[in-house]
């Protein structure tokens, strides 16, 4: 018996109702391109339009003064407090112990 679907180009099938009107939806078992299986219609059109911005602005906008210094020193000052907290020993562990994981909780 013959289907009331038909196949479009493009993965697309078309199914008639009984008004004579086609509804049109994806077919599952074709491959999608990565904007469109990922993201929504609106979605992908603000990120290529932020991508537009980042690239045109730089061009458009004047050079900035450079950061004062201790703007420059806090990510520095950040990455030592960090390695300095990853090589402390454990509170508790004694020498050439292994302290126990439970004490992290």
């Amino acid at each position: 018996m013959p289907s009331s679907a038909t196949s479009q180009p493009g993965g697309r099938t078309a199914d008639h109702h009984l008004d004579g009107r086609r509804k049109l939806y994806h077919d599952p078992s074709t491959p999608r391109g990565f904007c469109a299986k990922y993201f929504s219609v609106e979605s992908c059109l603000l990120l290529a339009l932020i991508t537009v911005l980042l690239v045109v602005l730089p061009l458009v906008l004047p050079p900035l003064p450079p950061p004062p210094l201790a703007v420059l020193l806090v990510p520095v000052a950040l990455m030592l407090v960090l390695l300095a907290l990853a090589l402390m020993p454990a509170a508790g562990a004694g020498r050439n112990e292994v302290a126990d994981p439970g004490s992290y909780l």
